[in-house]
């Protein structure tokens, strides 16, 4: 049986996620992404905490949901359906392995590790780079040149997390590995119906404002 480029990716994610949670079981494992996640953290600087905090927050559901209505108002529609799947799996599932992997974050394992803030959600995986790499690929294969800066934005995301001492950089790396392969999977998807829903909502939604400006 022959099996499409979309199928192959959705089992190479079901793989991922499957595979990558057992890794934290292995205790040499876990020292050594501890150990990294020290000697990155041990780098942090006050003249860099401006830049990676920035960073941090562009891979926030907050940054993602306005990129999605700004690209919706300026008439980019299909990029606006695409990056709002995307997101939406992206929330779903790395949501729901939080609470199932439930792995600390490194301020409650290391009590002089330096964090900018302690969210109260697990560690693992990464959303915010997950996220950022989920909408780097379905808008990337969308449009080969926006490629290239959303990768780098979502590996800036990525490096921030694990600075500013809210993740361990396997973490980032999962986060990322998902993120990437659910953008591949949204792309592959053929979203025409649920774009030509969306916009008859939005008309629903004008309509009366139109009224009232007449």
């Amino acid at each position: 049986m022959k099996i499409d480029r979309t199928h192959m990716v959705l089992l190479l994610l079901a793989i991922t996620v499957v595979a990558f949670p057992l890794l934290l079981t292995d205790k040499s494992f876990v020292s050594a992404d501890e150990a990294l996640f020290l000697r990155i953290n041990g780098y942090w600087n006050p003249t860099f905490d401006s830049f990676f905090r920035i960073s941090t927050e562009l891979g926030s559901f907050t940054f993602w949901f306005v990129a999605i209505f700004v690209l919706w108002i300026f008439g980019q529609r299909t990029f606006a359906t695409y990056l709002l799947v995307a997101i939406a799996v992206h929330i779903a599932l790395g949501g729901s392995m939080k609470y199932i992997i439930d792995r600390p974050r490194p301020f409650d394992v290391f009590s002089d590790a330096f964090a900018v803030y302690n969210p109260t959600d697990p560690s693992f995986p990464s959303g915010h780079t997950e996220g950022s790499f989920a909408a780097a690929a379905v808008l990337g294969l969308r449009s080969k040149k926006l490629l290239f800066p959303l990768i780098l934005l979502a590996i800036f995301v990525g490096l921030s997390r694990v600075y500013i001492g809210v993740h361990f950089p396997f973490d980032v790396i999962s986060g990322a590995v998902f993120g990437a392969l659910i953008g591949v999977f949204v792309a592959g998807l053929d979203l025409s119906r649920l774009q030509e829903r969306m916009e008859s909502v939005w008309k629903r939604i004008l309509r009366p404002l139109r009224c009232e400006w007449k």
